[in-house]
């Protein structure tokens, strides 16, 4: 079933709400699950399948753990990447505006399906980013996310010129074991070929949970940062997006709205909290 823009934005902020989202996590949760089904067309199918998603979103909750040279460590107190990732973005963002180069690390973070929404937000701030994530797989969003497109990845943006650049690693970096230890590349040559490495997928299951976010304020270097991620994407379990195509599905999403299952659509708007107008008063 197809739902119009303005109409999939309200029923899902309503539907967040109701699930008790705060306020001022209500549009980052919004934008993230928005940034699934415009990405991977699944922002909505996770939402109906993981009923806690987005439930647990007090500021109050994040923890900072540590902050050493430009990385920051927190803990997220198991909730939602939309509470943890507001300050982890603006950590790692005034660290690379000073230093270049800004780390944080997120332990014990749940719905990170909207990882992407951060990436994209940093590479409209003229920010390049690297992000990694990790979920337990036998754990709710684990399987979820297993289901939908794997319960670990890597995820790259750096802004041109001309045209920004956007990968999705199939699979985990092996950036992202050094990454939640703090420890950061010292040159962009380590930085583009660890990000574009996959690891041991033996190994996977001994992987650290937690997200990594690193931040690069360095657009002298991103032609020649753009240039190598392209060349080595090619041999790489990587899928580099095509602007083109990018534009033209957010052109379709402006005119003819989301494609949706409509049962999944249907348990969102039954959301307790939420009422569902029916056809007879639709008509009225």
């Amino acid at each position: 079933m197809r739902v119009s823009l303005l109409d999939f934005r309200d029923r899902l902020e309503d539907c967040l709400e109701a699930k008790g989202a705060q306020e001022i996590t209500l549009d980052r949760a919004s934008s993230m699950i928005q940034w699934a089904e415009r990405i991977h067309r699944c922002g909505i199918r996770f939402l109906a399948k993981n009923k806690a998603a987005y439930s647990r979103t007090d500021m109050t909750r994040i923890k900072a753990l540590s902050e050493k040279g430009n990385t920051v460590f927190l803990d997220a107190n198991g909730q939602s990447l939309a509470v943890a990732g507001i300050q982890a973005m603006d950590k790692a963002s005034v660290h690379a505006k000073e230093q270049g180069m800004g780390l944080a690390v997120i332990s014990n973070v749940c719905d990170l399906v909207g990882l992407g929404q951060l990436v994209e937000e940093t590479m409209e701030d003229g920010l390049a980013c690297f992000a990694t994530f990790v979920v337990d797989p036998v754990s709710e969003e684990g399987q979820i996310l297993t289901e939908l497109y794997g319960n670990s990845r890597g995820i790259i943006g750096v802004p041109g010129d001309e045209e920004d650049l956007y990968i999705e690693l199939y699979g985990l970096p092996v950036s992202h074991d050094v990454f939640m230890q703090g420890i950061t590349p010292e040159n962009i040559g380590e930085l583009v070929v660890s990000a574009l490495t996959k690891s041991d997928p033996e190994k996977s299951d001994k992987q650290v949970p937690g997200c990594s976010l690193l931040v690069l304020d360095l657009p002298q270097l991103y032609p020649d940062m753009i240039k190598g991620l392209e060349a080595g994407v090619s041999t790489a379990p990587a899928r580099l997006f095509n602007p083109a195509d990018q534009i033209a599905r957010n052109q379709d999403i402006a005119e003819e709205g989301y494609q949706v299952e409509e049962g999944d659509w249907n348990v969102i708007c039954a959301q307790e909290g939420l009422t569902t107008v029916s056809k007879v008063d639709a008509k009225t």
